[in-house]
């Protein structure tokens, strides 16, 4: 600070005051925003996801992934993109909806009669 009205350093002369170390998740830095949720947390949304199931959309997701097609899941990313809003959540909800497309039972063909 110079005490010039003009310039890069203009403005009144002012000590500096220390900051106080706030609680905020987002000043503690990356590692607490990137922190997997706890066992309890897992149980109760697994719990939560066993009773309610899948809203339409997720549906819609699933389908759009076990319908194949060209690029199913560019598809999928921007359909789940319209509904989330951003890019970052539909990536995150389409490999979601992947695992679980992935891990469903696939259902026996019966052979055909003769």
């Amino acid at each position: 600070m110079s005490g010039i009205a003009v310039g890069a350093n203009k403005g009144f002369i002012v000590t500096k005051r220390p900051l106080k170390k706030s609680s905020y998740k987002w000043y503690v830095g990356k590692d607490a925003k990137t922190k997997a949720p706890g066992a309890r947390v897992k149980v109760v949304r697994s719990v939560i996801r066993e009773c309610v199931g899948y809203s339409p959309y997720e549906r819609r997701i699933m389908e759009i992934l076990k319908g194949g097609g060209t690029n199913p899941q560019k598809r999928a990313w921007r359909f789940a993109k319209q509904r989330l809003g951003t890019h970052t959540r539909a990536k995150k909800k389409v490999i979601e909806m992947e695992k679980v497309v992935s891990a469903a039972p696939v259902p026996k063909k019966k052979p055909a009669k003769k």
